[in-house]
């Protein structure tokens, strides 16, 4: 436990808070199965299933932004 404090300043909170929903949105429009947790601790009940892509151009889109979310708020 961190006793209330935060391992990260606000900004880089706020950054990160802001990449995740990029990369949600990313998921979603991509049709990506989530997990569903259940439980206090987390645990996962359900496995995702691989995302088959058969559109080679749409999988190189998803990973150059995920590189450039990586490279604008990560490094």
């Amino acid at each position: 436990m961190t006793g209330g404090s935060l391992f990260y300043s606000p900004k880089k909170v706020c950054q990160i808070i802001v990449a995740c929903c990029m990369l949600h949105n990313l998921a979603s429009r991509r049709q990506v199965p989530f997990l569903q947790e259940d439980g206090p601790d987390g645990g996962v009940v359900a496995a995702v299933e691989p995302v088959n892509s058969e559109d080679e151009e749409a999988e190189e889109e998803d990973m150059d932004n995920r590189d450039s979310v990586i490279q604008q708020y990560f490094q």
